[in-house]
């Protein structure tokens, strides 16, 4: 089967349609999430160095700079919303695929959108199809690229729902779909070493840009394979490492099921690594129940659906970007100040002697009898204090597997993006911006929408 062509040729002809309104308002939802945290990033210092790089760059003014007031390519202007995106590691996940695909789509699909004049419904669908297309390759390669051999998914995969939405939206046909897809996959790259660092939101960045970047050139004339996913030196059997991974079941999944439902969007309560977050609702929970002083543990052993440490990196934190992949201070944090926000991540935070202290008190391992599966298995963390007073506290908490929005109501999305937006913008655009996107398949051109969220 020619699976790259078959995927490009469901890029090309599928329509809003096709998809049941559930995910349409899930996608809807997402959109405006990953906008929020793009404004709220638009502030981080990776957004100030981004923009001073861009601007040694240059470039045609086309695409707006989310949050920054001027535009610049729709290449680099998906590299920059793109990072500050997920800057703050505060954007949504879905289950397949262990990403963060809003990042990496509305980035890619917004610059592309503007510079074509194209309207909220076109930028919809174009984010609607990379979603499919990512997942369905995500769901057909092997488990151990997400658990073992060290890629950050956003990336890699990423770049090709980055592809597949730029694609549709410029209009390419099916064999310059299929080129698109290819050289969006030779540009495929993100690894986990990196986590803590400003280097992870890069990797959804750069996907953006790559993927934009790939249909751009096939558009003016430059050429790519047109099998780079199944072919035998593809991207399925490389990031794969060589065994368990299946083109035609990737293929095959295309219009014939619908991810956004099956695999849903899972939006962030807290602006940290996702792996960490069922552990913090259980931490949470317990703290409802009673309320937990450093000074009374002994220790706590929280138990989690991944073979450790996975995405979760620093166990003995030393930066507040570092702390965000710390299992140790993400639940520390919970303990001592009883919420975890965007002030925790600090420096000064994370090094606190408190803090410090209480983190190597902190262990985390795989529930009994699952060590060795794939990540998510079980679908639930459970967090075990053990106080000095010989009691010992236990609370779970179980990830949501079904539905196509989880984590949070559509009302709850919208709040987030209230307090996030804010932070970029004025009450007033804040306001207009949320409107604009409650109804994007009915604006028109998103010229309008991207300038207000300029800033």
């Amino acid at each position: 089967m020619e699976v790259t062509k078959k995927i490009a040729e469901y890029v090309v002809n599928t329509s809003l349609e096709d998809f049941p309104p559930e995910a349409i308002t899930a996608a809807k939802a997402a959109i405006i999430d990953c906008l929020g945290c793009a404004l709220a990033g638009s502030k981080e210092p990776l957004a100030d160095v981004l923009v001073n790089y861009l601007n040694d760059l240059g470039g045609n003014p086309a695409a707006t700079v989310i949050g920054r007031g001027f535009k610049t390519s729709a290449p680099e202007a998906g590299l920059i919303n793109g990072a500050m995106s997920h800057a703050l590691d505060y954007d949504d996940i879905t289950f397949i695929t262990k990403t963060h695909p809003s990042a990496v789509l509305i980035p890619a699909a917004l610059p592309v959108a503007e510079e074509m004049g194209a309207t909220g419904r076109e930028m919809l669908l174009a984010y609607l199809v990379g979603f499919e297309v990512a997942c369905a390759v995500g769901d057909a390669i092997s488990p151990a690229y997400f658990d073992d051999l060290g890629w950050h998914p956003t990336g890699p995969l990423g770049a090709l729902g980055a592809a597949a939405a730029a694609a549709r939206l410029l209009g390419l046909d099916t064999e310059q779909t299929a080129m698109a897809i290819s050289l969006g996959a030779s540009q495929s790259s993100g690894l986990r070493q990196n986590f803590g660092t400003m280097t992870k939101p890069f990797h959804a960045g750069h996907a953006c840009k790559s993927g934009i970047t790939a249909a751009k050139l096939v558009q003016g004339g430059f050429t790519a394979g047109t099998d780079a996913l199944e072919g035998r030196f593809g991207f399925m059997r490389a990031f794969s490492g060589g065994n368990d991974y299946d083109p035609e079941k990737a293929a095959q999944s295309l219009g014939n099921r619908c991810f956004m439902i099956e695999s849903g969007i899972e939006i962030k309560k807290y602006p940290c690594c996702g792996s960490a977050h069922l552990a913090l609702d259980a931490t949470t929970a317990l703290q409802q129940q009673e309320t937990l002083e450093a000074a009374n543990i002994e220790r706590i052993e929280v138990r989690v659906d991944f073979d450790p440490p996975r995405s979760l990196i620093h166990s003995r934190p030393k930066e507040g970007l570092e702390g965000k992949f710390s299992m140790q201070y993400c639940l520390a944090a919970e303990i001592l100040d009883g919420r975890v926000g965007m002030s925790t991540f600090t420096d000064d935070q994370v090094m606190r002697a408190e803090a410090q202290e209480l983190i190597p008190k902190i262990e985390m391992k795989r529930h009994a009898g699952y060590e060795g599966q794939t990540s998510w298995t079980e679908a639930f963390h459970e967090v075990e204090v053990h106080l000095k007073d010989g009691r010992v506290l236990t609370e779970r908490a179980d990830r949501a597997t079904t539905g196509s929005l989880r984590g949070a109501s559509l009302e709850e999305v919208r709040t987030k993006y209230l307090d996030t937006a804010a932070i970029a913008l004025t009450q007033e655009n804040t306001a207009t911006t949320l409107e604009m996107l409650d109804n994007l398949e009915d604006i028109g051109p998103v010229g309008p929408l991207a300038e207000l969220l300029g800033g």
